[in-house]
């Protein structure tokens, strides 16, 4: 009686099972498939010797074949087990994501500040965006309040015609109802990508900010290169200069960034099709553009105008009595039809040889803006305040008692705002510190 011929399956069988076995054999050669034909014929599960089988094809099969079906197997099985484990894995970040999710979408609900979401989710700012855009991205409508002791409320958004209005380029800054001044750094024209960016400057006026509790930073436009430049870009491609922006601007939980988008910035979106504000609403949202061009900022019953110029572009008219321009470069200010006109020098190296920031400390009364400080900030080896001027603010509307975008956050954010407090205690000015450190005597 002659001797049974074992399957294919019978070598392998305590490797893989005859699924696996038959997966690794359907990627097999043409060549190796016709060497199994001749060894077991049509029926792999009743093999039968065929006429062509001799010791060569004999030698091929058990000494090439068999050895490279079973190095098959082995990579085939781990690479299975490495997709079952990776799939294991995906499904388990996707619950604890869904989870976070919902946690996230009942700690909104509560009204609780992004700092309190991030520290009750244990994750940081950049996730806390990325879960956020994740819900964006599945249709939820999320809307934001900002404060002015820089931090962030999120609310779940129902209401269409509020959210039709959350796409209006005026941004709002919510004040407490004790809050009689605030005061912000306001820079310019930052050009991320050009080859006379000062990214040191940039972070010596967060540190500025954090130093003198200041929470609300306003830059003036072009905060990229775009696609042309006075000088020399090293980073030419504009995707990868809003990439290069989003990585290297600073970063600090208690301070937001307002700004208007400038002539480079529109730049990008007219030759690339790239909105940096889109990208900053998503990524960061402690860097609020409102718009290109002009962006107005409702402070208590008054605003405050960004303006930075774009080809076909013109002044918004508006009753804002503060107007800061970027574009220029340099600082100067004027008042024109009872508004202060305020020049926002550059916080580059282009075009003017010394890079500075202003100080802008506003004061209401009855929620209208009254008096100005600006100071002018150079940052060498330590902060100097260069200049420093006061303006009056006449108003020619009627004033009434009703004080709008306030709220009393001081107690609800509770030691958040301890450090945002401080801003409102009264303090010796630049100037005069810088006179007591140096010994000069009025």
């Amino acid at each position: 009686m002659p001797r049974k011929i074992k399957t294919i399956y019978d070598y392998f069988l305590t490797l893989a099972s005859e699924q696996e076995i038959n997966e690794v054999m359907k990627s097999l050669s043409e060549e190796d498939k016709q060497l199994l034909k001749d060894r077991f014929g049509d029926d792999l599960y009743n093999p039968i010797k065929t006429e062509n089988w001799n010791s060569e094809k004999s030698y091929q099969y058990y000494k090439l074949l068999l050895p490279k079906i079973k190095k098959k197997l082995i990579n085939y099985i781990k690479e299975k087990k490495l997709n079952i484990e990776l799939e294991k894995k995906q499904n388990q970040i996707k619950e604890e994501n869904n989870n976070k999710q919902a946690l996230l979408l009942q700690l909104i609900k509560d009204g609780k500040s992004n700092n309190e979401l991030c520290e009750r989710l244990n994750i940081s700012h950049q996730e806390l965006y990325n879960l956020l855009l994740d819900l964006k991205n599945k249709g939820y409508m999320i809307s934001r309040k900002y404060y002015s002791n820089g931090l962030i409320k999120y609310s779940s958004e129902k209401n269409t015609q509020l959210l039709n209005s959350q796409k209006n380029i005026e941004k709002t800054i919510i004040t407490d109802t004790n809050e009689d001044n605030v005061k912000f750094l306001v820079i310019s024209d930052l050009h991320f990508g050009n080859e006379l960016e000062r990214l040191d400057l940039i972070d010596r006026a967060y540190n500025y900010c954090i130093n003198n509790n200041i929470n609300i930073i306003i830059c003036c436009g072009d905060i990229i290169d775009g696609t042309y430049s006075q000088g020399k870009q090293k980073i030419t491609n504009v995707y990868e200069q809003i990439e290069y922006f989003i990585k290297n601007y600073p970063y600090d939980k208690n301070i937001l960034t307002f700004g208007v988008a400038g002539d480079h910035d529109i730049s990008a979106l007219y030759n690339s099709s790239l909105n940096l504000i889109e990208t900053c609403n998503n990524y960061r949202h402690d860097i609020i553009i409102g718009g290109f061009n002009n962006t107005l900022i409702n402070l208590k019953n008054d605003k405050v105008l960004l303006f930075h110029h774009i080809e076909y572009g013109n002044l918004k008219v508006s009753e804002a009595p503060v107007i800061l321009h970027g574009h220029s470069h340099k600082y100067s200010t004027k008042v024109k039809d009872n508004k202060l006109n305020i020049m926002v020098p550059s916080l580059s190296d282009i075009i003017h040889p010394m890079p500075t920031a202003l100080e802008l400390n506003i004061y209401f009364n009855k929620g209208y803006i009254v008096n100005l400080i600006v100071k002018q900030v150079y940052f060498e080896n330590q902060d100097i305040i260069l200049n420093e001027s006061t303006f009056n603010i006449q108003h020619n509307k009627t004033i009434n008692n009703n004080v709008k975008n306030v709220e009393n956050f001081f107690q609800e954010f509770g030691s958040e705002c301890e450090e945002s407090k401080k801003t409102h205690v009264k303090q010796l000015s630049q100037i005069e510190k810088f006179n007591l450190k140096y010994g000069k005597q009025k």
